[in-house]
């Protein structure tokens, strides 16, 4: 199987994705206090820990910003893709909600979850401009929760101010 043949089954492979990804320039170690900032209202909008602006590669996620992370994933700033909610918003290219990460079959066995202590999580697709699915905003929590319609509805206005800034890094192209 070619390297074309695999992004074309696995779109967190899809080379077009990740190059958009690198585009953006979002691994400069510069802090961006302005998507912290968003990451943490919306933690706290929702009265959760955690809110998150994931960036969803290959073979890891990386938190471009983090609001209630802590210990070694904060310092680490992302986990292993495998482990990761935010891959599932990627690859369904759609919203992702646990209520019970317990209970739910697709995150039942992470690490996260059985380590961690997650326990539910919603998260919304960053898309870009170009239509690519480059990671999630997400907020997430300890104890089982429910998200209302107006739960997502507000995480997805925090995800569209969090893909404004993004999409305003991107760099300008040169005559």
């Amino acid at each position: 199987m070619s390297v074309n043949e695999q992004s074309d089954n696995d779109p967190l492979k899809d080379l077009e994705r990740l190059r958009e990804i690198a585009d953006l320039g979002l691994d400069s170690p510069e802090v961006d206090a302005i998507l912290d900032g968003i990451a943490r209202e919306a933690a706290e909008e929702l009265d959760l820990p955690t809110g998150v602006v994931s960036i969803v590669l290959d073979e890891a996620q990386y938190f471009k910003a983090m609001f209630g992370v802590d210990g070694w994933i904060g310092a680490a700033r992302g986990t292993p893709v495998e482990w990761s909610f935010c891959r599932n918003v990627v690859i369904q290219e759609r919203e992702f909600v646990v209520e019970n990460a317990l209970e739910n079959e697709i995150m039942k066995d992470s690490p996260l979850v059985q380590n961690e202590g997650i326990r539910c999580y919603a998260g919304i697709p960053l898309v870009t401009s170009l239509g690519h699915v480059i990671g999630s905003f997400c907020v997430q929590g300890r104890e089982e929760r429910s998200f209302t319609e107006e739960d997502l509805q507000l995480l997805r206005g925090f995800a569209d101010r969090a893909m404004e800034r993004i999409e305003s890094r991107r760099p300008v192209p040169t005559a």
